[in-house]
């Protein structure tokens, strides 16, 4: 069997809005005991998981989000709000999320990734595509008997910080990314970077 590795495709969160999702974290945790704390750094928002790619193809991988890359203009956006998937009152999953007008650009970054991804025959996992920065995941067992802290409702939570925001940064790359799963939750190794086009660059050839 090919040796593989977890594999996905982000936008880097810059240190100034990781330290305050950071502050964000741990003002939630004491309201939400039944959820850990994603410290793996560094924060990203997810363009594209792949899940276990051969190392033979991770080259492909990296040259499709550097052409996704280059026919994009770098943009600015906006983290913004706190959200639950699948929904607040029934949360597995606390994020950031995003919004303004960086999201049509956002938007079509990924796209743009995820076309590359096909012509070399490794779609996305899952196609839909809700930016946001994972902050928790509710622990294993929670609200099902298994644990002391039961599933929360964060419907109060989100409507609480609806107006919040850690700030804006510029979109300037995309990262491909190895994930490797431990005990204490993943950590990534930067596979390759990929510049998003200047004005400059978007004229040569």
């Amino acid at each position: 069997m090919a040796q593989t590795t977890r594999t996905f495709l982000a936008i880097d969160v810059p240190p100034n809005i990781s330290d305050r999702l950071t502050k964000l974290q741990h003002k939630l945790a004491p309201l939400l005991p039944a959820f850990r704390w994603a410290d793996s750094t560094p924060f990203h928002l997810t363009l594209a998981f792949l899940g276990d790619v051969p190392f033979a193809e991770l080259n492909e991988v990296c040259e499709a989000a550097r052409k996704a890359a280059r026919a994009c203009k770098r943009f600015e956006v906006q983290v913004a709000g706190l959200g639950a998937f699948p929904k607040p009152d029934r949360p597995r999953v606390a994020w950031a999320g995003f919004a303004g007008p960086g999201l049509e650009p956002l938007a079509e970054l990924h796209k743009a990734v995820v076309s590359n991804l096909r012509r070399i025959g490794r779609p996305p996992e899952d196609p839909r595509f809700t930016p946001h920065v994972t902050l928790g995941r509710l622990k294993a067992g929670a609200g099902r008997g298994k644990a002391p802290s039961p599933a929360p409702d964060l419907a109060p939570l989100v409507e609480e910080y609806r107006e919040w925001s850690p700030g804006a940064f510029t979109v300037g790359e995309v990262v491909a990314y190895s994930s490797t799963l431990t005990p204490e939750g993943p950590t990534y190794a930067a596979l390759a970077r990929a510049p998003l086009a200047s004005a400059k660059a978007r004229t040569e050839t």
